[in-house]
């Protein structure tokens, strides 16, 4: 009977909720949501991103299980290809898009004093004058609701990185839904639901980072900014180097 299939086969699916945990935690995943993140960065803007990001990994990871379970169709290793070799490109744009958005702030670093102690901020031009005669001008840095609402970027990108790593995630379903589809779809939903588990914790551990740092060292702030566009264009050219579509290597 299915029950029995389900009882024997649950250690397995279990496991499955622990591959996510530790699958959402690759270094172009956790990269990806972090760039995306450096626009006016908050914990619910991060934590928002986070989730959309695992959607749609999750609904890409649930398809192709699907295409490969229940119809017997198979994802082209072409098309698997060409998606890690999009991921680094995307990792690239990303890292140079975040400093092309640096550049259009105009930031600028300025000194001044109070009480005869020196502090240096980055600023923007359109307030360092203000600060400078003393007016300190608290810029809101929360997302409006209508910029939560656009999830479609970090969709998008969970999406890719689904395509991408669809092979991997999908190679223990044979041996742990032994013909079962539904055994293959309950393993692939508590897959997901680790990724999603791991990366929310991911995006607001980062969003209450980047609020904290904002909050009291702006500079500092500024400079891990530049530190995740930098790692992101990094990674997207060893990403890109490695890949098979241009190694040829299968």
């Amino acid at each position: 009977m299915l029950v029995d299939v389900f009882i024997n086969s649950w250690p397995m699916i279990a496991l499955g909720f622990s591959l996510g945990l530790l699958h959402a935690f690759d270094a172009d995943h956790v990269m990806a949501v972090s760039a995306l993140s450096t626009r006016k960065p908050s914990f619910l803007r991060s934590l928002y991103f986070s989730a959309s990001w695992a959607l749609g990994h999750g609904g890409v990871l649930l398809f192709a299980g699907l295409l490969l379970f229940g119809l017997g169709f198979a994802i082209p290793d072409s098309l698997v290809h060409l998606a890690e070799a999009i991921v680094g490109i995307l990792l690239v744009g990303l890292g140079l898009w975040c400093f092309y958005r640096f550049r259009q702030q105009n930031l600028q670093l300025l000194q001044h004093s109070h009480d005869g102690v020196v502090h240096t901020h980055w600023h923007t031009k359109g307030h360092a004058k203000t600060h400078a005669e003393g007016d300190v001008a608290k810029q809101a840095v929360e997302p409006s609701e209508n910029q939560l609402k656009e999830a479609h970027a970090p969709m998008m990108v969970g999406m890719l990185h689904g395509l991408a790593g669809s092979a991997p995630a999908l190679a223990l379903v044979p041996a742990v839904a032994e013909g079962q589809i539904e055994i293959a779809i309950v393993y692939l939903l508590l897959f997901s639901f680790g990724v999603m588990c791991a990366m929310l914790v991911f995006g607001s551990s980062l969003g209450l980072l980047q609020r904290t740092l904002k909050r009291h060292n702006q500079m500092l702030f500024n400079w891990s900014c530049y530190s995740i566009a930098t790692a992101s264009i990094l990674l997207g050219g060893f990403w890109l180097s490695s890949s098979t579509l241009f190694t040829g290597a299968h």
